[in-house]
């Protein structure tokens, strides 16, 4: 596989991210929260692309135990440290101040429950994420590959038939259960892509790719539209070498852990209120604060990649760095 497509679908979709969450009305004037919504619209698609990405990834060769451990490490154990991080901090001003941020409120609940939800929630999609990765995962290990296709197709029907008996969601993202078969159906994409990920698509594809994304674009369903994007964007990576060899989208998708992690409720938010005290135009405001966020986030990240590396490679007691 080349990793460098992931990283390039995975850095955009980051910045997508990003953009969905910079609508702050106490500091944007109406036409850049105008703008702002615009963008929300566009980059819908931004946290679907990760449970696609996630399928394209899956590897059921592997024993269960360790695509269990491994998952676990990688998904839940960050969700709930993150939790219990922000519900100290939020607490502890809230003691210090006696003020309340963002409507939350400190209780004695948040010691049992601050585990599972926290003030700045937007790593909600990684429960989600888990059990449906490790569900998959199962199903894989005994079905055949063509068979995957039946499972695309009745995850799909299954989403259509959910959708039009509960009504469509107006966005693709958010912690709501009710996107749990929108977030299986984009993974289930990533599924059934793998076997076909290896052959680079050939240019004569351009032209039907181009009519895909047309007919996307008109769907009555922002979400629709939004399943289909990812896919895409990993076939136009492929196909187009100059973008999927970009090493500025590469290093900020090999960032996308930290940008999820940092960018809200700390760097984004300071940003834009640094700015909007020193009386910068809204418009730059929500320019410059989105790229100085990721811009930091990538630092931070190549600082302890670093660092762990150089601990890594330090020798043990009783070696030399004598050749």
């Amino acid at each position: 596989m080349r990793s460098g497509q992931i990283d390039v679908v995975r850095g955009i979709a980051i910045v997508g991210v990003v953009f969905l969450h910079s609508s702050f009305a106490g500091r944007f004037d109406a036409p850049t929260l105008a703008l702002c919504a615009v963008l929300g619209r566009v980059f819908d698609w931004a946290v679907l692309a990760f449970f696609f990405l996630s399928g394209l990834l899956l590897d059921e060769r592997q024993s269960f135990a360790r695509f269990l451990k491994k998952r676990f490490k990688s998904l839940l154990v960050p969700f709930l440290l993150y939790n219990v991080f922000y519900n100290l901090v939020f607490g502890l001003l809230q003691f210090a101040t006696g003020k309340h941020f963002g409507g939350f409120q400190w209780s004695k609940s948040l010691l049992l429950l601050g585990w599972f939800h926290s003030p700045a929630f937007q790593l909600y999609f990684l429960p989600y994420l888990f059990g449906i990765a490790v569900t998959l995962f199962l199903v894989c290990k005994v079905t055949p590959i063509r068979g995957r296709w039946l499972l695309l197709l009745i995850g799909f029907a299954g989403m259509v038939a959910f959708y039009q008996n509960f009504g469509w969601p107006d966005r693709s993202h958010g912690p709501a259960w009710t996107k749990l078969p929108l977030y299986l159906t984009a993974c289930l994409l990533g599924v059934v892509g793998r076997p076909i990920q290896k052959d680079k698509p050939r240019p004569a594809l351009i032209l039907p790719l181009l009519i895909c994304v047309a007919l996307a674009l008109t769907s009555r369903h922002l979400c629709l539209r939004s399943l289909l994007v990812p896919p895409l964007l990993y076939i136009v990576a492929s196909i187009v070498d100059l973008w999927w060899e970009s090493k500025l989208l590469q290093k900020i998708g090999r960032s996308a852990a930290a940008i999820y992690l940092w960018h809200t409720p700390i760097l984004l938010p300071a940003f834009t209120a640094i700015f909007a005290l020193c009386n910068v135009p809204p418009l730059a405001n929500l320019g410059l604060s989105v790229v100085l966020t990721i811009t930091v986030c990538v630092l931070l990240r190549q600082i302890v990649t670093e660092r762990a590396d150089g601990f890594s490679k330090e020798p043990c007691d009783g070696e030399t760095n004598n050749p």
